[in-house]
């Protein structure tokens, strides 16, 4: 089993406290999304490093070869502080931290701009840009005042990796609006994920990352390729599902205006439609913030990518001697699986982590997930 140290900082990183007596730590990681850890320390623990907003929680993870890394690539925010006296009168701290992308979300930070500004409507652009955009004027330079936070949290230059996407968004909840851009890139077949990464326990940095969030392991052509399988003992709750229930063929779009005099605009797919004398799938989007006709035929064009049939696989990663946590793989790795007769690429976004270290107690669970 690995070991584990954890660190408890101030809001801006100085380390105030080795917390590495802990008596239980566990978090999970999901991609383009908040996390949460939970720390359990003794009762006697100095409380005067714990109670300060936004103090920093620092996980790292020490490998039977020695290498020791920061795990997921991040540090965690405190925001809750728990002290409990149980029956027996055991006293124990509760911490609860957050990873940073939750300065985006609501209560944090919201696209404090009006409809039809710059700030809040978009027109079609790599969708990573996009993202880093609405961190850039939201938390970043862009941003005025108090909600500039860009000397402690800098945003990577853009790159224009993800697929063309338009989009207006004023007064909504900043994570949310990120993760709509995200998903809208990888329906039309372009993943994009986005994180704050800490580079240093100290250097915090927005980053978008193409195709997978860490390292292409895909089997053949990956970087050290990654097989894994029911049949090698790694694989397991191994969901595979082909989904048409809710496939759309057929988008109308309705824009500015009323009645007869409403923007509208329709695309389709006929190839999809012609599959079946039943494949016309109608779907009307209401999307009465776009007065133009290029960004309602794009929301239109989102729409429609979103409705295609789904081919879903989805199974748990089991943390084994040839299929290591943290040497073979990790949290946002691209692998590939080998089940019902195919080979099928999977990404793993989300891994959770339990460590009891008295008991030599370590539990990795990791799920992978292919949504063609």
């Amino acid at each position: 089993m690995a070991s584990y140290s954890c660190y408890l900082a101030d809001a801006f990183g100085n380390r105030l406290a080795d917390a590495s007596n802990f008596l239980t730590l566990e978090y999970s990681r999901v991609v383009n999304g908040i996390s949460t850890a939970k720390l359990t320390l003794p009762g006697n623990f100095n409380t005067q490093y714990i109670i300060n907003p936004d103090g920093r929680l620092e996980i790292w993870r020490k490998l039977d070869s020695g290498r020791e890394y920061l795990d997921t690539d991040t540090i965690w925010l405190i925001k809750k502080v728990i002290q409990k006296i149980d029956a027996s009168g055991l006293q124990t701290i509760v911490i609860e931290a957050d990873t940073p992308l939750s300065v985006l979300r609501e209560p944090g930070r919201f696209v404090n701009y009006h409809a039809g500004t710059a700030s809040a409507t978009y027109a079609a652009a790599p969708a990573d840009d996009q993202i880093k955009q609405v961190a850039r004027e939201n938390i970043g330079t862009g941003a005025s005042g108090t909600r500039n936070i860009s000397a402690y949290i800098s945003i990577d230059p853009n790159l224009s990796l993800g697929a063309s996407v338009a989009k207006s968004f004023a007064l909504r909840d900043c994570l949310k609006v990120m993760q709509e851009f995200a998903n809208a890139s990888t329906t039309a077949g372009t993943y994009i994920a986005f994180d704050i990464v800490a580079d240093t326990p100290t250097t915090l940095t927005f980053r978008t990352f193409a195709q997978q969030r860490g390292v292409d392991h895909r089997f053949p052509g990956g970087i050290n390729p990654v097989l894994i399988s029911p049949d090698l003992g790694n694989l397991g709750e191994v969901v595979f599902s082909q989904d048409y229930r809710d496939e759309i063929t057929w988008v109308t779009a309705g824009g500015k205006g009323e009645n007869t005099e409403r923007m509208i605009a329709n695309v389709q797919d006929t190839t999809r439609q012609g599959v079946s004398p039943f494949g016309l799938r109608e779907y009307f989007k209401n999307a009465t913030q776009y007065d133009t006709t290029t960004g309602l035929s794009a929301e239109a064009d989102a729409v429609l990518r979103s409705g295609r049939a789904k081919t879903i696989f989805q199974g748990r990663l089991i943390d084994m001697s040839d299929s290591r946590y943290g040497v073979d793989w990790a949290w946002g790795d691209y692998v590939t699986a080998q089940a019902f007769g195919q080979l099928i690429d999977c990404r793993i976004d989300a891994v959770s982590v339990s460590v009891k270290p008295g008991a030599s107690y370590e539990r990795i669970d990791a799920w992978l997930r292919s949504n063609q």
